[in-house]
């Protein structure tokens, strides 16, 4: 390393992502001026020659990255690799999601119980509300039984509200009106960097928004959506939607979908939603890189 730096050569590495270690050795890497690309593991030709070790991963790696530095960017399916603040602030957003769905779970089972034993579902059946109605209505033993998990549903909630709060003081400056704070925060985390997307189907790619497609020559057939990239965005941006929907009728996409939205078709509602959320997460780049202004795209903008 000293040697290479000595006689200013530039030093690049290739990675292949295997655990949590591998994000830490690359900024180690980088700090030392040391230009690391962290790639997704790829097993295609070891497979089909029913061979592999450490030295053809290691030729085949090799191979790859020599072709990407020289212009060939499929050669390598890049991995984005987060910086410490960054990871930080998605290991926080997760976090909330990850309470939010412990709570669904134990209320589930709650409400499970009470379904087992004929008196129906109760929504938030641990709320002080409508556990002192319960505690009119059930038998004493299936009573204690549902305060096992009581004390632990309501520490999530007080836990949950905190993460929100937390959450909404990360969001400053204007944003769209329907596109909560905590919303915004959370895409924003799991995005990490609008710049690194150079054009809207990269954006688009990301949410997993973009129709799977099998065309050859003048056939061509598309179906649904892909569903790759990160999850996380795609249901971020599908609630956002529907609050769009709510509070700016007048955006564009919704006024194109308009007809379909006031209709009666589930499915076809279901794919409005999609192709409105795809715009909305290009539109959402769009403001983010300074390409265009809210204005121009006919959004109300509060929180100024």
């Amino acid at each position: 390393m000293k040697q290479y730096r000595l006689e200013a050569t530039p030093v690049a590495s290739a990675k292949e992502l295997k655990d949590q270690k591998t994000p830490k050795a690359k900024r180690k890497l980088t700090a030392r001026g040391v230009k690391c690309l962290v790639c997704a593991p790829d097993s295609t030709q070891q497979q089909r020659k029913r061979r592999k070790n450490n030295q053809i991963d290691a030729r085949t790696l090799t191979s790859n990255l020599f072709n990407c530095l020289n212009g060939n960017e499929a050669a390598l399916q890049l991995v984005r690799v987060p910086t410490l603040e960054q990871e930080q602030a998605r290991l926080a957003s997760r976090q909330h999601d990850q309470l939010v769905e412990e709570r669904k779970r134990l209320g589930a089972k709650g409400n499970a119980l009470l379904l087992s034993q004929g008196f129906g579902s109760w929504k938030n059946w641990w709320r002080p509300k409508a556990f002192s109605r319960l505690e009119q209505l059930l038998p004493a033993w299936l009573f204690e039984m549902l305060q096992n998990w009581v004390d632990l549903l309501r520490a999530l909630d007080q836990k949950i509200q905190a993460a929100k709060a937390a959450l909404a003081k990360r969001c400053s400056g204007p944003r769209p009106k329907g596109a909560g704070a905590n919303s915004l925060v959370q895409l924003q985390s799991e995005v990490l960097d609008w710049g690194l997307y150079a054009n809207r189907r990269k954006i688009a790619c990301l949410a997993g928004m973009v129709p799977s497609e099998w065309s050859t020559g003048d056939d061509q057939r598309r179906g649904s959506i892909t569903k790759v990239g990160v999850s996380a965005i795609r249901r971020i941006i599908t609630e956002m939607v529907w609050r769009i929907i709510q509070f700016q009728p007048q955006y564009p996409p919704v006024q194109k979908w308009q007809d379909v939205l006031a209709g009666s078709n589930r499915t076809l509602k279901k794919k409005a939603v999609v192709a409105i959320g795809r715009q909305l997460m290009v539109d959402l780049w769009r403001m983010q890189t300074g390409r265009v202004t809210a204005k121009e795209l006919n959004l109300v903008m509060v929180g100024a």
